[in-house]
């Protein structure tokens, strides 16, 4: 188990058949040459295929972050410090947790996962699909404090049980443990480290020989090239993005909830163990992927930056995350908005870039976020408010304070009520200040283990005023 800094994050995102791909026929097919496609069609391919493409450059980028020895699949890479500015390989970067960080891989084999015990400290482990489908969740909410044993294997796997330890079957190929670990400050993060230190992931071959077949393993990107997952995706060519994905697709099966856009990309000329390159595609349907691309990276890119998605004061989801069926629009732009999140059982966000008055917030203004005293964020865990500047990154300021919170010193009004307040500079006598980025900026709140109030919509985040 590799254990970093997070100085060391980003000064921080071949053939195999398995049983469970329920389109075995990987005979090729014979197609129409002037198969075509329309817009929507090459725009709705792009959303399903966007998750994918996500998840293998952000982990390869993980893989060859500067400052340490480069890491492989199967081993925890486990983030002892709080986030920091310079951590850049994954966007809205947590202040309240450390990340345990584990890119799982089972075309060797199954692969040994064991939780210690958290005595009283919250911590959730979701595991994600590659498609970023979150199909088990271990943690203070679902399994409980107690030390735990998994083997994780691919569905469709024949081998032995082992004893002691608890199966779980795994959709894809890839699998994605993104871990968080409470930690209220720097101090206590020393404390939280101490346990990152007894967590076990490698695989089953390791486990009972020491011989780890991973240990050649070569990523294709690499940090100094991608910087930022997300803007660097949306930014790639078609040639490159799709020829990304088909690579990725064969160790990775879809699911039965894909039947319809499977057969949409075989209309296309498209198909999982036969198509190898872009280039093969017909000029029509090239042409018309290309441009379905192009328009939803614009679009993205426009949502990313300058919250042109955002129709209200805060955009507060409180829908099922991570079971995303075939809502491919939607599951890429979470993908986009926030790779890894939580099942909202063990977490919720709230993120805005806009005032009460839906204009962009600044810098050099003062914002005001008020909580009244029978109304603060419902959880049995914890909240906080954390601020990152519009591509979702932490901003250096001289206090080192990016975030306050429930777990924080907290100064209450005389009623009970919270007053957070947001701007680059301090402003006069106040205590609950929340530095911001110089220019525009980005507010995340998250709720851990929200209240039951929350995931029914009786509770509504209050709009963050501009304070004249």
């Amino acid at each position: 188990m590799k254990k970093i800094t997070q100085l060391a994050l980003l000064s921080l995102q071949m053939l195999l058949l398995t049983s469970c791909d329920f389109f075995t026929d990987s005979t090729p097919k014979s197609y129409n040459s002037d198969a075509v496609i329309s817009g929507q069609e090459s725009e709705l391919i792009f959303d399903y295929a966007y998750p994918l493409v996500l998840m293998q450059i952000t982990q390869d980028l993980m893989f060859t972050v500067p400052f340490r020895d480069k890491s492989h699949p199967n081993q925890f890479i486990m983030f002892n410090e709080l986030a920091k500015p310079k951590n850049q390989a994954v966007v809205l970067g947590n202040r309240n947790t450390l990340y345990c960080v584990g890119w799982v891989d089972l075309e060797k084999g199954p692969v040994v996962f064991e939780i210690p015990n958290m005595g009283k400290r919250y911590y959730v482990m979701p595991l994600l699909d590659a498609w970023t489908n979150t199909f088990a969740s271990f943690g203070s909410r679902t399994t409980g404090q107690g030390a735990q044993k998994y083997l994780l294997v691919q569905k469709g796997w024949q081998g032995d049980a082992v004893e002691g330890y608890t199966t779980i079957e795994i959709p894809t190929s890839m699998v994605w443990i993104t871990g968080r670990i409470q930690a209220d400050s720097t101090e206590d993060a020393l404390v939280a480290a101490k346990l990152q230190e007894k967590y076990v992931l490698k695989t089953l071959l390791e486990h009972k020989t020491g011989e780890d077949p991973y240990i050649n393993y070569e990523p294709t990107y690499a940090a100094w090239q991608v910087r930022k997952p997300v803007p660097y995706t949306l930014k790639l060519n078609a040639n490159d993005f799709y020829n990304e994905f088909f690579k990725a697709w064969i160790t990775n099966p879809p699911s039965e909830a894909d039947e319809a856009i499977i057969k949409l990309l075989q209309k296309a000329g498209v198909e999982r163990h036969y198509t190898r390159s872009f280039e093969s595609l017909t000029q029509p349907v090239i042409d018309q992927l290309t441009a379905g691309l192009h328009n939803k990276q614009i679009s993205y890119l426009d949502a990313f930056y300058k919250g042109d998605a955002q129709t209200t004061p805060w955009i507060f989801n409180i829908q099922r995350m991570g079971t995303w069926g075939s809502d491919y629009a939607r599951r890429a732009y979470w993908a986009m908005w926030g790779l890894g999140a939580n099942l909202v059982e063990d977490a919720v966000y709230g993120v805005s870039q806009l005032d009460s008055d839906m204009q962009q917030m600044m810098g050099d203004q003062v914002y005001k976020l008020h909580f009244e005293a029978n109304d603060l964020p419902p959880t049995s865990a914890f909240w906080s408010v954390t601020t990152y500047d519009n591509e979702g990154y932490l901003e250096k300021n001289e206090l080192n304070r990016y975030s306050l919170g429930s777990n924080h010193d907290i100064e209450y009004n005389t009623d009970g009520s919270i007053d957070i307040f947001l701007s680059n500079k301090r402003p006069n006598n106040v205590s609950n200040w929340t530095p911001t980025p110089v220019a525009e900026f980005k507010v995340l709140l998250r709720i851990y283990w929200p209240g039951e109030e929350v995931l029914r919509g009786a509770w509504a985040l209050p709009p963050i005023m501009k304070v004249e």
